[in-house]
């Protein structure tokens, strides 16, 4: 997945304790979501999970992009970050039930962060440039759209909460792309750091999930279906850290470099979401696979292990294509990444879920060596288009 775009010189600051800090609330978060994809999951859990990942998604992105641009010296940063890590964690304990009696908390936790991460930008505005109404019509109408949801009836509520993320994102694409202090200040190396660290996150709760599962089902043969799982997660964790992140930093700086920051903020904030998303599913999967290795995998956990990786390869493709890269390069290694995932459901649809483990290692292994292939290719392709350019 490499994009032949020259290196850029460092010049990013280290991300924040106060930003690990943040993350640890995240990391809770991240697997209560993801245990509602074990076991059986069917289209209405899949629902239910992208929407409640979607409100924490959002509720990271305002909070890295905030502290980017901002800082992280303040006593009122802290503050804020408090508030808001204390919101999440009502946020996380109310996700078991939140399509159900603890609507109510996780629609109210919503709101107060959203009104709480307004103060940065409100006293911040006359030194940015920004109008005083801005930070309120972005943050205020998801929070109004969040606590008026606590009035509706079910399953209206829910669809209170599409609406409150539709209106941010809204607001998000109409306000970004024109200001002249955002593309000066924005701290690229920052961004892919973090986004780099939350991945990282992500693939611990994988791994969390197949150590959980191997404890509550300790014989020999889960203890080969977690073997095969762990090295699933490492050639993907493989591929994104040695190609897909590099890679993707490079291009976000070539973005800032031409200005576009309306594609900037797509591959940052959008995209990363799909990446998340997938590998959640993934390790979804892989924990009921590992739960039950001598039984067929049910076709939803099935599911999420192919469309994880799928969705990973999608987001991965869809990055490189919006920072500039020939659609025939992405092609090499997103067309197997789209079509081999889905392998295994063909070959072991009856058979033991370690038998559908072991294919999907053999799969990951391929789109590894094409990946790898791809990186070493590259190279070569960028320095024959040069000498051409020159001759």
């Amino acid at each position: 997945m490499s994009d032949g775009i020259p290196a850029q010189p460092g010049s990013g600051r280290r991300v924040h304790w106060l930003e690990l800090f943040f993350d640890l609330v995240m990391v809770v978060y991240v697997g209560q979501v993801a245990h509602g994809m074990h076991g059986e999951p069917g289209w209405p859990e899949l629902l239910v999970f992208t929407l409640l990942l979607a409100a924490a998604w959002w509720v990271w992105i305002n909070v890295t992009l905030t502290l980017n641009l901002f800082g992280s010296t303040t006593a009122s940063t802290w503050i804020s970050v408090t508030v808001v890590m204390v919101a999440v964690g009502v946020m996380a304990a109310a996700v078991p039930e939140a399509v159900g009696e603890r609507a109510w908390a996780f629609a109210i936790a919503n709101a107060i962060i959203r009104l709480v991460w307004m103060l940065p930008w409100l006293l911040k505005h006359r030194t940015i440039g920004v109008p005083w109404w801005r930070p309120i019509l972005y943050n205020g109408t998801p929070a109004a759209l969040w606590l008026a949801s606590v009035l509706l009836p079910e399953p209206w509520i829910y669809v209170g909460w599409v609406v409150a993320i539709g209106a941010e994102i809204v607001l998000l694409t109409a306000t970004t792309g024109r200001s002249v202090w955002l593309s000066r200040t924005v701290d690229v190396e920052h961004l892919a750091e973090r986004v780099t660290l939350l991945v990282v996150i992500v693939f611990g709760e994988s791994v969390l999930t197949i150590v959980g599962e191997l404890d509550a089902h300790w014989e020999p043969l889960s203890t080969g279906a977690a073997v095969l799982a762990f090295a699933s997660v490492s050639l993907l964790a493989w591929v994104f850290f040695r190609h897909a992140a590099a890679s993707a930093e490079r291009g976000w700086h070539a973005l800032r470099s031409q200005g576009r920051l309306g594609a900037l903020r797509d591959v940052v904030m959008y995209l990363p979401f799909l990446l998340v998303a997938g590998v959640t599913l993934f390790a979804a999967g892989l924990g009921t696979a590992v739960a039950h290795p001598d039984e067929p995998l049910p076709l939803g956990a099935a599911l999420c292990i192919a469309g994880g990786v799928t969705l990973f390869y999608l987001s991965s493709a869809a990055e490189a294509l919006r920072y500039g890269r020939p659609l025939r390069t992405v092609a090499v290694w997103t067309v197997p990444g789209l079509v081999l995932p889905w392998l295994p459901l063909a070959v072991t649809v009856a058979a033991p879920a370690i038998w559908f483990l072991a294919v999907t290692f053999l799969v990951l292994a391929t789109l590894t060596a094409l990946s790898w292939w791809g990186a070493r290719r590259q190279p070569a392709s960028a320095a024959n288009a040069s000498h051409s350019r020159s001759a």
